[in-house]
């Protein structure tokens, strides 16, 4: 895990992205850290862009119609993303798999394929290819005018700083609520399924202000808010009012911030990780489980 944080500095400005569709709105199908990935280019699409769970197109096909369609996953062997590309190809809708095996399952069961480069440590929590994920979605859902922060380094080195100086704060469990709004919120996303993974502690990402609704009243004692944010909302009172801890995400431009986020969490996760001295992720020295989770999603 730690060495696919450090490779994404390589391979991420030099990933090639795929060439936007000529329509000028797409809709992305994915699940797990896919669907996240997917969702941030949504929030950055100015409109332009939907994204869809593979249950949802298995369901109702319709959906996709008028729209280019791109299935993401790494693995390229989901099940529900391979049903769901069938399901849209037999309603007439171009299909697309954005995968990092060209020969996978899913790339056989759409139109098209495009291939995600870049290189693994081997079975680990998503990292790198949750960011090679977002960059390629986010450069078709942006018609081409988003792709790799320039100043990527910069990015990292400064979230990677602040995970180290939270990380002998921050609570492993009971439960860890990761909050965001916007653009925001898919990062809060992806960090709640890293810290299930990474450690199987019970995680939860919510919309900000969604979780004033109805989630506070199931706060417990000794539970762990964070809050994804930035210095122009009012996100830390709200950390305050919840004795959360507030990240601030604050960048010149949406996309800096979204990786911002990832990177956080992150090095925030894998800070952890080393102050517990593990040697591997939860997900995997869990065989009984990782068993179930494989038989359920392949």
């Amino acid at each position: 895990m730690a060495q696919d944080v450090r490779r994404q500095l390589d391979d991420l400005p030099r990933l090639v992205l795929p060439a936007p569709a000529a329509e000028s709105v797409v809709a992305f199908v994915g699940s797990g850290d896919s669907y996240a990935a997917a969702l941030a280019a949504c929030h950055l699409s100015s409109g332009r862009a939907t994204c869809w769970h593979p249950t949802d197109v298995i369901s109702d096909p319709s959906l996709l119609v008028g729209r280019s369609a791109y299935f993401v996953s790494i693995s390229g062997r989901t099940r529900a993303n391979i049903l769901a590309a069938s399901a849209a190809r037999k309603a007439g809708v171009a299909t697309v798999a954005i995968t990092a095996d060209k020969k996978s399952p899913l790339a056989m069961a759409c139109d098209g394929v495009f291939e995600l480069g870049f290189k693994r440590a081997g079975r680990t929590s998503g990292t790198i290819g949750f960011a090679a994920s977002a960059l390629a979605c986010m450069h078709l859902a942006t018609q081409g005018r988003t792709g790799c922060p320039a100043d990527l380094k910069e990015i990292y080195a400064k979230a990677s700083k602040a995970a180290g100086r939270l990380a002998g704060k921050v609570r492993t469990g009971p439960t860890i609520i990761i909050l965001g709004d916007s653009f925001l919120f898919p990062a809060a996303m992806y960090g709640a399924l890293k810290f299930n993974e990474v450690f199987g502690s019970r995680a939860q990402a919510y919309p900000l202000e969604e979780f004033f609704h109805a989630p506070l009243f199931g706060l417990k004692r000794g539970d762990q808010i964070l809050v994804l944010g930035t210095k122009s909302d009012d996100d830390a009172a709200l950390a305050r009012r919840v004795k959360g801890l507030f990240v601030d995400c604050s960048m010149p431009a949406p996309v800096e911030s979204l990786f911002y986020a990832v990177f956080f969490v992150q090095h925030l996760a894998l800070a952890i990780a080393k102050r517990k001295k593990l040697k591997e992720c939860y997900f995997v020295r869990n065989k009984k489980l990782l068993k179930t989770s494989s038989d359920v999603i392949y």
